[in-house]
């Protein structure tokens, strides 16, 4: 047995040792999950979009993780994070962005929050009642950036509207307002953009914007002019009522036009400025630019011209008023209104050949005025006693010439048809005052006495009955002798009995009389009050008159 396995542990081959070779099969499963977690990595980095900042004034609804961002309803991006800033001034807005959207993120680009809103467009973001407020986003040109400042208020046009933007300037606001609409023709083909003040702070200026294919309607020449509210003039030509759309109405808004004449009608470029009238009245009065002055003096009170009050020709406007003050002359020792007019020489047109300096700006005036050319007040309206400078000829003044003693050349004046109206009537009153009615209405009552004593007599009394009783005797007498006289006393009876009935008719006229004017009747009260009366109005007449020498224009406006 021992024998045996001697043998056997000869015949077998020594043990060696072999280093192993490779990576052992354990490590393949990690490897392959290191592997598929780079793969994964680099899928989601892949397809992860661009991680932007914004930063907004509020948070007003925005919650990290569930706030979206949006463009045209279509989710395009969510907030990661919202925090404070540093300075506590602002909030901070992170948002993670799809992928492809990197040529998007731009300085051009804009971002609002979506909430509910009321405004003068009218009412926004009721859908976020329910959904929740969202960012959104309104893609632009530009340079590639990743920090955003947010708008407070979403834009009211999107960056896919074509169209151009204006500038407008204006010497005050008015009416209009962000978001105010723009008008042509009555159609609405824009809006205002926002407003901002001149940096001299002398202007305002607004940003306008025209929507395609309406913008190739504005041209350098095309004038814009404010709509808004209600355009109420009440002066010296009369009442002005105009208005726009009910929308400018509430809202205010702009209008704009060419003018047909304009010679060059090429399309204005994006940005090109033009001036914002007040009305399109204003429009025609900006277009005369010279304005000559000249100095007029009116007799009496000039209550009722104002600065900016029209000068006329026969109806047709040359120019306006510019001046109105008191100066108090220290050698004359007096008060003087002088009135400062200024004449648009652009609005005159001048044909034929001339025989005076052209070149000379006072020659058609001083030419005008050796040919009878005056100045004078006229009413411009009577609803309103605005008056007017009433440039006219009149021939049968007195010759004169155009004065260069003032400051401004001096228009020859003629009285105003006003004051000689007041003259007119000023002198049919003092005539009635210069009557002597308190005279005139004691002499009536003298006369009126002297009837009541005639007819209050007692003879004019017993009159009446003694005549009768003579015609009674006569009556016997006649009767006595009737058979004996025949004919010719029926005759006389005759006649005495048509003389006995206009006696009788004479007793009932006295009586009557009596009735009249005898004291306590109707007619004698009524005569007493009527000469009170009379007295009176002779005091009123002259309180009115010495009121008409010290205010003649109460004629036309009372007082």
């Amino acid at each position: 047995m021992h024998a045996n396995s001697s043998v056997l542990d000869h015949d077998l081959p020594a043990p060696t040792e072999r280093s192993r070779r490779g990576i052992s099969i354990v490590w393949i499963i990690p490897l392959v999950a290191a592997l598929i977690a780079a793969w994964l990595a680099y899928t989601t980095l892949a397809e992860k979009g661009p991680t932007i900042t914004i930063e907004f004034k509020t948070a007003q609804g925005l919650e990290a993780g569930k706030t979206k961002v949006k463009y045209k309803d279509v989710e395009v991006g969510h907030v990661t994070d919202v925090r404070l800033a540093d300075n506590l001034s602002h909030i901070i807005v992170t948002a993670e962005m799809v992928k492809g959207a990197e040529p998007y993120m731009n300085d051009g680009t804009r971002f609002w929050i979506v909430r509910p809103r009321i405004g003068v467009g009218g009412i926004s973001g009721l859908s976020t009642l329910v959904s929740g407020a969202h960012v959104e986003v309104d893609p632009g040109e530009g340079d590639a950036i990743g920090t955003f400042v947010g708008l407070e208020e979403p834009p009211l046009v999107g960056s896919d509207v074509a169209g151009r933007e204006f500038v407008l300037r204006a010497e005050r606001l008015g009416s209009v307002s962000r978001g105010s609409p723009i008008h042509y023709r009555g159609l609405e083909v824009g809006e205002i953009l926002g407003i901002e003040l001149d940096v001299d702070g002398q202007g305002v200026t607004f940003h306008a914007f025209v929507e395609a294919p309406y913008d190739m309607l504005v041209s350098e020449q095309t004038r814009f002019w404010n709509v808004s509210g209600i355009d109420f003039e009440l002066g010296a030509n009369g009442v002005s009522l105009s208005t726009g759309s009910l929308q400018s109405m509430l809202i205010g808004g702009i209008a704009f036009d060419t003018p047909v004449t304009a010679e060059v009608n090429r399309p204005a470029e994006a940005g090109t400025a033009f001036a914002l009238f007040d009305n399109l009245k204003s429009i025609s009065e900006a277009a005369f630019t010279e304005t000559v002055p000249y100095l007029v003096h009116f007799e009496g009170s000039v209550r009722g011209l104002h600065v900016g009050a029209p000068v006329e020709f026969r109806g047709m406007k040359v120019g306006q008023v510019t001046d109105i003050r008191l100066v108090y002359d220290t050698e004359a020792d007096s008060l003087d209104i002088p009135v400062v007019i200024g004449i648009e020489p652009e609005r005159v047109g001048i044909v034929g050949d001339v025989a005076f300096d052209t070149a000379d700006e006072h020659a058609v005036m001083a030419h005008l005025i050796e040919q009878g050319l005056r100045a004078q007040l006229a009413s411009g309206s009577l609803l309103t006693g605005e008056l007017l400078v009433s440039l006219d000829f009149h021939d049968d003044q007195t010759v004169a010439a155009l004065n260069y003693d003032q400051h401004h050349p001096e228009i020859p004046t003629v009285p105003s048809d006003l004051e000689g109206l007041t003259r007119s009537v000023s002198d049919v009153v003092n005539q009635i005052a210069a009557l002597p009615i308190e005279d005139i209405g004691a002499d009536i009552k003298h006369i009126l006495e002297s009837v009541d004593a005639l007819v209050s007599s007692p003879e004019t009394q017993q009159s009446p009955t003694s005549l009768k009783g003579a015609l009674d005797d006569v009556r016997d007498l006649i009767a006595k002798v009737d058979g004996q006289t025949g004919p010719l006393m029926a005759a006389l009876l005759n006649a005495l009995e048509s003389a006995d009935l206009t006696l009788n008719q004479a007793t009932a006229t006295l009586t009557s009389a009596e009735n009249m004017v005898g004291e306590g009747s109707q007619v004698r009260f009524g005569l007493d009050n009527t000469l009170t009366e009379i007295s009176g109005a002779a005091r009123s007449i002259r309180i009115f008159a010495d009121y008409l020498e010290r205010h003649p224009e109460a004629l036309i406006r009372g007082k």
